[in-house]
């Protein structure tokens, strides 16, 4: 979301701005981002503790680095009962520890910012360190901090499943969040897309989220025809993606988190069909916070949704909010209703394709060309859909003047 807003304040405004980052491993999909920002607006991500943290504090960041690329890899592995669980104790005190310890570095930093200077993370950052350190001391010295949503919520209801945890478990699960435990910080305020509250912040999801008026509902500058055009224009210049036999259908599978409300048996099945068929060109691609297994088909994981959204002919998926960068680039979207027990925005606006059964799913993609598939959704419901929620018809400059004057002129009397 921030990608066409760093554009739109350094060309227009002239505005300064720093990008940093707490991850060293930076994930493979964002790199023509990350170099779009460099070419276009001289703007480099920085590792934020080697540019902020005083020399002296160099070891104590680095290992608390070190603990965290533990703790993954630790997931990875079997688990030892009580060995185990004494490992993660122990490396969840050493955490708590090392940032105790940063925490006096991250203040030099913030008390060195303008009282009108805006600090913006991705809703969610508030809750990890440093940002939730950021926050904190930001706070105290009435600088605003402005959270804002990467993606666009599509589900229109959806509560998240969970195993029931035994009483051993929970007892354990109760001591490692209480060495964990800090006060739960808010940012100023929040940029969301419309419909966010109904949606999002009613479902369990957000259930400990409890200043719901700090969410201010406003336009969504990464699904913008004037951001995909922009973009995709200088992806051309850089990569193409192509796979398959061009007399075939392109099919894309954006993947949903198990947990999900997915079940598992329907989610294979669609694989194992999709993979089978003789007139299609099949890809699957998985969500950036997920690691799955190997599934058959093409794994498009590491391509840029941009890339794969101009290759489709076809985008199938559940929960991703990659439907509305395919609604826009004209890609149809078929819904696999029988693979997840939640419902989505695009099935209650009727500007997708619902299919109820794998049988569905496989008679539409068998018996009908790419432009059969075009027709079986209701271009006029798409176009009402993305104006209503996305001010698709607006003029770009007239998206990004307001979402600019969201992140430095809001007021939250709004």
């Amino acid at each position: 979301m921030l990608m066409p807003f760093i554009g739109y304040v350094s060309a227009k405004h002239n505005d300064r701005v720093a990008l940093y980052t707490a991850n060293k491993n930076i994930p493979d999909a964002a790199y023509y981002h990350l170099e779009y920002l460099k070419t276009h607006h001289k703007l480099e991500l920085k590792y934020f503790f080697d540019e902020q943290c005083l020399r002296k504090y160099r070891y104590v960041f680095l290992l608390h680095d070190k603990i965290k690329i533990f703790q993954i890899k630790k997931k990875a592995t079997k688990k030892m009962r009580h060995i185990n669980y004494l490992v993660s104790l122990i490396t969840v005190l050493m955490t708590r520890v090392t940032e105790y310890i940063l925490e006096k570095p991250i203040k030099g930093y913030v008390d060195k910012l303008n009282v009108s200077d805006k600090i913006i993370m991705h809703y969610g950052g508030e809750d990890s360190f440093p940002y939730s350190t950021i926050v904190s001391f930001a706070e105290k010295r009435g600088i605003n901090t402005i959270g804002y949503f990467q993606g666009f919520y599509i589900y229109s209801n959806l509560q998240y499943t969970s195993k029931v945890e035994g009483v051993t478990r929970s007892i354990k699960e109760s001591i490692k969040n209480f060495i964990q435990r800090r006060k739960k910080v808010y940012c100023t305020y929040y940029l969301a897309g419309r419909t966010t509250k109904t949606t999002f912040f009613r479902s369990n999801t957000a259930s400990d989220f409890k200043d719901v008026d700090r969410i201010y509902e406003t336009v969504t500058p990464r699904f913008t025809k004037g951001w995909i055009k922009t973009f995709k224009t200088y992806l051309a210049t850089k990569d193409q993606f192509d796979f398959g036999d061009k007399k075939k259908i392109n099919v894309v599978f954006f993947l949903s988190r198990i947990k999900q409300n997915i079940k598992v048996k329907e989610y294979v099945e669609v694989f194992n069909l999709l993979s089978k068929l003789n007139n299609i060109n099949f890809v699957y691609k998985s969500h950036p916070r997920v690691n799955l297994d190997t599934y058959k088909g093409y794994n498009a994981s590491n391509i840029n949704s941009f890339l794969l959204s101009a290759w489709a002919d076809v985008g199938i998926l559940l929960g991703s909010s990659i439907a509305i960068h395919l609604l826009l680039d004209n890609v149809p979207i078929i819904v696999p209703s029988f693979v997840h027990t939640n419902s989505t925005i695009l099935e209650k606006h009727k500007t997708c394709i619902t299919v109820k059964n794998i049988g569905e799913l496989e008679t539409i993609l068998s018996n009908n060309t790419k432009d059969d598939i075009r027709k079986l959704v209701d271009n006029t419901r798409v176009d009402k859909f993305l104006n209503e929620h996305f001010s698709a018809d607006k003029d770009y400059e007239q998206i990004m003047q307001e979402y600019y004057e969201a992140v430095v002129d809001l007021k939250l009397n709004k």
